[in-house]
């Protein structure tokens, strides 16, 4: 009985400090995170747009190469190494090495990069975006506004990223004339 009265009477201490708006200890607040950097912020926009290209490029098949839409539009292996040399013009300059040789050397058939392989595609694209990594970790809050040319080194970064995002959407159209699906359809589960 007398266990009884002491359980019912810390039920009744319990209830009562509830009743009273009391609070059972709460669990330590997490730390608050820290707000991204501008820099951090736009190669996450980046980041995402690369894993987009690079699944593609890795997705089109080699036989398909110099394929284009229309002849007034560059062929497939061009589009890639338009978008290698985008990278490495704008790259290049914002960790002061000299640019490397242009890839899409002339608006033709006779351009070098159509006598590319896939393979050499892919290796000259995964070399670009690792050049870009090495200009996101030189550009900082502390120099981001410094010119780059006409444009701030930030602003370069931002040129940049929406250069290649405006080429990914050439890019799906390529796909979808050759019946591939865009990775970034795939990955919503898309057809």
């Amino acid at each position: 009985m007398r266990q009884t009265l002491t359980l019912l009477a810390c039920v009744v201490v319990i209830g009562v400090g509830v009743a009273a708006g009391q609070q059972p200890p709460a669990a330590p607040a997490a730390a608050p995170q820290a707000a991204p950097t501008l820099v951090a912020e736009v190669q996450t926009t980046f980041n995402a747009i690369r894993g987009n290209i690079t699944k593609a490029a890795a997705q089109f098949p080699e036989d398909k190469n110099i394929w284009q839409p229309t002849p007034l539009v560059r062929s497939w292996a061009r589009l890639i190494a338009h978008i290698v040399d985008d990278n490495n013009g704008a790259c290049s300059a914002l960790v002061g090495m000299p640019r490397p040789a242009r890839l899409d050397t002339e608006d033709s058939q006779n351009s070098s990069a159509n006598k590319m392989t896939k393979a050499d595609l892919e290796k000259a694209l995964g070399d670009s975006f690792a050049l870009c990594d090495k200009a996101f970790a030189a550009v900082t809050e502390a120099n981001m506004m410094e010119r780059n040319g006409n444009r701030s080194k930030i602003g370069t970064l931002i040129y940049n990223t929406s250069h290649i995002n405006e080429h990914y959407g050439n890019i799906v159209t390529y796909m979808r004339l050759n019946n591939l699906v865009p990775p970034s359809t795939a990955a919503r589960g898309g057809k």
